[in-house]
């Protein structure tokens, strides 16, 4: 029988113990930062210490094509065999309140509720409390008594109200926090799914520019579509190697590999990166500061991509026959040992208002002219995250809408022996020795055109577009190298590996992965299923050649 909660007021309340009450207030603060079932699991384990009962628990609204119902979602004492269970909202004492809006106490509530005498345990009494949010009511909480002498009074119900009001809060707050962490983690994969299925269809053009290329031609201009065409697919793959650096960013897992090499020469990579867009502006390029050799230790590639991005925006939001500056200046005295890098244009600045957040992730300038030039908003982010991997820092300076800008780096990276030439680079291997190799891939666009390619390297290529059809080639053919793609329908390339690395009499098989992922992660779990080496798509033709070398001289 549910009656109003004033019955209450006539029984002798017990004296409040505030300070065991706040110690649980302090407990439920911290399972906030866990997970939603252990924070319901918290505060149905308080109600039920707190409030001496036999059974509490937390039962939660949810929709379901036959209506609205409640599911039993935290259950401490007695009653844990409701844990997980339904019950209609006519059937549930949480109904009840829930329609009354207010605290309702049940006294004998198995006479009235089947789900309760279910559970083959005497319950007398108990009190229900909604759970308040915003929106309306979350559920409920309560406790039920399980001897006729255990009587629930005032103290009981201002406990259990002061519980589902921190209960509405705190569920309220944690739904949005694993919501937005739902959602990002939504993104992150969409990002990195996007990027895997744009290689795919980049390293059949990446390749088919690099047959054509190679292919006699009289005609003088299809050299030159081709080379454009060439450039332009880079333009891709550095988006989708920003897009890829975002999602890295976002979770901490940017790395560098530095080692010692020289500043001037990561400087000309980074110019010959942008130099297309330097002529095609016809900007002019100073460049100050690097008349004598620098020696450094730092991360050569992600180095030059902090320089190339500078100098790619210089360049984007310049006007036509502009000047750009690239100071170096190695710094001394307290400062010794650090490297200082301006990049410095006369284009049309930056609104004080946006320099603040000029390095957020995905943050855009409002002008125009910055949105007509394109760009993802990444790479002033990832730039200022790989500054700081490096020790250093960077910033900008702007006076303002086409007054140009200016970016200063300081980075820690000089060598403290000047005069010590880092070790000298590998000599560039000549061509591989013609091989018997294996392509398996199940896109045929791309399988037809790396054929091409190895073939005009004067390998004996054999195809397979699926890694059953695969296993039968390689136990005829015998190649000395296997490039499988690893994201194939039916027996994807890791099985294949590892069906391949339990015949002995392949042993002597090079095998070498081919894929669109390539975190960390991705390699470690291709070595782990036979893989020799592990290669990304678009296939870097300089890697996969090394690799052939290699494998040769292995023989």
């Amino acid at each position: 029988m549910s009656i109003d909660t004033d019955e209450l007021a006539k029984r002798l309340p017990r004296t409040p113990d505030y300070a065991r009450e706040n110690l649980a207030l302090v407990r439920l603060a911290r399972a906030q930062m866990g997970s939603r079932a252990d924070l319901l699991n918290a505060i149905a384990n308080e109600a039920l210490a707190l409030c001496n009962a036999g059974s509490a628990g937390i039962s939660l609204v949810e929709e379901t094509p036959d209506g609205r119902c409640f599911r039993w979602l935290s259950v401490a004492g007695q009653c844990a065999g409701l844990q997980g269970r339904t019950t209609a909202w006519n059937e549930c004492p949480c109904g009840i309140t829930l329609d009354a809006g207010l605290p309702r106490l049940f006294v004998a509530p198995q006479q009235q509720f089947a789900c309760l005498r279910a559970l083959e345990i005497d319950i007398p009494e108990g009190i229900v409390v909604p759970i308040p949010s915003d929106s309306g009511h979350l559920g409920a909480v309560w406790v039920m008594a399980h001897c006729a002498e255990r009587r629930f009074d005032q103290e009981d119900l201002r406990l259990l109200s002061n519980l589902a009001a921190v209960a509405g809060a705190a569920v309220t707050m944690v739904n949005v926090r694993d919501a937005g962490a739902e959602s990002d983690r939504r993104h992150n994969e969409f990002i990195a799914m996007l990027a895997h299925e744009l290689r795919n269809p980049m390293a059949s053009i990446d390749g088919a520019l690099a047959v054509a290329k190679r292919m006699p031609s009289s005609d003088a201009r299809i050299d030159k579509v081709l080379t454009i065409a060439e450039r332009q697919c880079g333009y891709l793959r550095t988006l989708l190697d920003e897009l890829l650096d975002a999602a890295r960013l976002k979770h901490g897992k940017l790395v560098l590999k530095p080692r010692d090499g020289w500043l001037n020469e990561i400087v000309d990579d980074a110019l010959a990166l942008v130099s297309h867009d330097l002529a095609a502006r016809g900007h002019t390029l100073i460049r100050t500061g690097m008349d004598a050799p620098l020696a450094v230790h730092a991360d050569p590639v992600r180095l030059s991509q902090i320089l190339g991005n500078l100098l790619s925006n210089a360049a984007k939001y310049t006007p036509a026959g502009g000047v750009i500056e690239l100071a170096v200046e190695p710094l001394a005295g307290d400062d010794a040992g650090i490297v200082a890098i301006d990049v410095k244009d006369n284009g049309i600045g930056i609104d004080p208002l946006i320099q603040p957040r000029i390095f957020d992730l995905f943050a855009q300038s409002s002008g125009d002219a910055r949105r007509s030039e394109g760009g993802l908003g990444i790479g002033l982010a990832v730039a200022k995250r790989l500054v700081e991997l490096h020790g250093g820092s960077i910033g900008v300076h702007s006076e303002g809408a086409g007054k140009g800008s200016r970016f200063a780096l300081r980075l820690p990276i000089l060598r403290a022996r000047q005069d010590e030439a880092p070790a000298e680079p590998a000599v560039a291997q000549a061509p591989p020795r013609p091989a018997r190799l294996l392509l398996v891939d199940d896109n045929t666009d791309a399988l037809n055109v790396l054929t091409v390619l190895l073939e005009l390297d004067g390998h004996a290529v054999t195809i397979s577009d699926s890694g059953r059809g695969a296993l039968a080639l390689i136990a005829k053919t015998r190649p000395e190298v296997a490039i499988i793609d690893v994201g194939m329908p039916d027996m994807d390339g890791f099985q294949v590996a590892r069906a391949i690395r339990a015949n002995p009499e392949l042993d002597a098989v090079t095998l070498v992965a081919l894929t669109g992922y390539g975190a960390p992660a991705d390699k470690a779990r291709a070595l782990a299923a036979g893989f020799d080496h592990h290669l990304t798509k678009p296939l870097s033709l300089d890697l996969l050649r090394g690799i052939l070398a290699e494998a040769a001289d292995a023989r």
